[in-house]
């Protein structure tokens, strides 16, 4: 039998900082955890909404959770 793979999009984590996001981004994908970033323009048309929105989200497969906090905990970028 065929496992169902999980595809459910989750907030991994959240910024204010778009230069920050966009180098954990780049380390995930480094990494070859395919991600994205969101709510980033409308950041960048209206920052006033930073707070409001909750900042810059990256995006992330469910399944890929524990690898992500692998990686990143590997460079440091994750605090227990």
């Amino acid at each position: 039998m065929i496992e169902p793979i999980n595809d459910k999009i989750i907030t991994f984590e959240q910024y204010y900082d778009p230069m920050l996001a966009h180098i954990i981004r780049t380390r995930l994908e480094d990494a070859g955890i395919p991600c994205f970033i969101a709510d980033e323009n409308t950041l960048v048309a209206q920052p006033f909404y930073n707070q409001a929105i909750g900042g810059i989200k990256l995006k992330i497969f469910e399944r890929d959770l524990e690898r992500c906090r692998e990686v990143l905990a590997e460079d440091g970028e994750l605090e227990e």
